[in-house]
């Protein structure tokens, strides 16, 4: 009973059941058309619950309560089944009872399921003339089913639950692997300039005494590479990483043109544009490159049919260097909400820059862009 997979087949199931009434009738005729015509709103809102339950219940109610009146004012008799309701208006309820529980806030699903039962209640009374007759049989069968639509909706509402948790877990984390992947990129950053920063230190230490004018020409080096090296720890952020990363070399343009050549000899037409500034830093390569490879296996796993992947790494005119890579196919269910997705969010978030994924008029498309200062 997914919330939106089940709608269409329950909706199939009521126009059904409410033909079948008309067919038992030889066709409405008078009062009957009325009763029958009354117990139509209660199976459209069974059907909208799945989506919208604002008025679900009081349109139930109102449907029962006035076809009920109609039956007894006409004096209709419409075939039952283990309910004092007819065999629509029965199936309808129980759609209902099933969302509720499942959807609504516990103290909701119970003033939604008393009401349909008090109003079922009433229907044997006015219908049945239950109080007088006798007729245990129908409100019995009545329960049953009832209790049967709680148990549905509890099951269903407890296989929510444990999904929402897993999906929580599963986005915490790909949000953890991309920020332990950032770490060591961090590391290898850091380490380069502090590298270079160590190597001149030790040049001036060297000349210092014979040639202090070298020793000092040698400062803004140092200089260059700390500032260099903070602006990198001020991007990268985040915990220790365990495991390996992308393979990355310090040509971007390189490392993005090798990763297109690998799509392009699994079958996909792939178009190439870039546009990058002479001095792209490290970390800013390195995630480029994180993004039009995880943006391409994206294409591989679940776009459905793509004759067509571009890709495009180019400089705005906001000091930023923008991202696209944009297929053809027809989005997969994966495509609209898979890891991969969460993670390039939580690395461009990180770097300060924009991020936004989503399906465009033939195809899907990411586009980041990533401030080349590390400027929000």
């Amino acid at each position: 009973m997914d919330s939106h997979r089940g709608q269409w087949p329950i909706a199939g199931v009521l126009a059904l059941l409410m033909l079948g009434e008309l067919i038992l009738m030889n066709g409405p005729r008078g009062g009957e058309a009325l009763v029958w015509l009354l117990g139509v709103p209660l199976c459209i809102v069974a059907v909208t619950s799945f989506k919208s339950r604002d008025f679900v219940v009081p349109v139930a109610v109102a449907s029962v309560l006035a076809s009920s009146v109609a039956m007894r004012f006409f004096d209709v008799d419409l075939p039952t089944i283990l309910s004092p309701l007819t065999i629509a208006e029965t199936a309808a309820c129980l759609v209902i009872t099933a969302v509720v529980v499942r959807e609504e806030t516990r103290r909701a699903a119970t003033w939604s399921v008393g009401s349909l039962m008090a109003v079922s209640f009433f229907a044997a009374i006015v219908r049945d003339n239950w109080l007088f007759n006798g007729n245990y049989n129908e409100m019995f069968g009545a329960l049953v089913l009832g209790f049967a639509a709680v148990g549905t909706g509890l099951y269903f509402r407890a296989r929510d639950t444990e999904s929402g948790r897993l999906l929580a877990a599963a986005v915490t984390d790909a949000q953890k692997e991309e920020r332990i992947a950032l770490a060591r990129e961090l590391h290898d950053v850091v380490a380069h300039h502090v590298t270079g920063m160590l190597v001149q230190a030790q040049a001036a230490l060297e000349v210092s005494d014979d040639d202090p004018q070298a020793a000092h020409r040698l400062l803004p080096g140092i200089v260059r590479s700390g500032t260099e090296a903070l602006g990198a720890m001020r991007r990268l952020v985040g915990t220790l990483r365990q495991g390996e990363h992308d393979v990355a070399t310090t040509d971007l343009a390189a490392d993005v043109i090798s990763a297109v050549e690998r799509t392009r000899e699994l079958g996909i037409e792939t178009r190439l544009r870039i546009d990058l500034p002479d001095d792209v830093p490290p970390e800013l390569g390195r995630s480029v490159l994180r993004l039009v490879q995880e943006s391409l296996t994206n294409v591989h796993k679940h776009a459905q049919g793509p004759t067509m992947i571009d890709v495009e790494i180019s400089r705005t005119g906001r000091g930023a260097l923008r991202v696209v890579v944009a297929d053809d196919g027809r989005p997969g269910e994966l495509n609209q909400g898979g890891y991969g997705l969460v993670g390039m969010r939580e690395r461009v978030d990180l770097l300060g820059g924009l991020f936004s994924a989503g399906p465009r008029e033939n195809g899907w498309q990411v586009l980041a862009e990533l401030p080349l200062e590390g400027k929000k």
